[in-house]
């Protein structure tokens, strides 16, 4: 294969730490769809099911799981695309 027939893969940006931290931090669940699709899908879900329990704390450690999630996920993907 000759250098003009080369193959190029394209190169997925990286995913801003800060950015899917502050998103997740102001929106919640639905921040977290930035960092992890499928986590955010199920942050959603589970954070239906807890704020019809009324009850604040489980609703705010779901909040709280959603920040931890998205800086995991965040650091997960980044670290894949080097």
């Amino acid at each position: 294969m000759s250098e003009a027939q080369q193959i190029v893969k394209p190169v997925l940006p990286f995913k801003n730490l800060a950015a899917a931290l502050l998103f997740s931090v102001f929106l919640g669940p639905v921040g977290l769809l930035y960092a992890s699709t499928v986590g955010g899908i199920i942050m959603i879900v589970l954070g239906f099911v807890v704020a019809s329990s009324m009850l604040p704390v489980p609703i705010i450690l779901v909040w709280l799981g959603s920040c931890v999630w998205s800086v995991v996920a965040v650091n997960r993907y980044n670290k894949n695309k080097r």
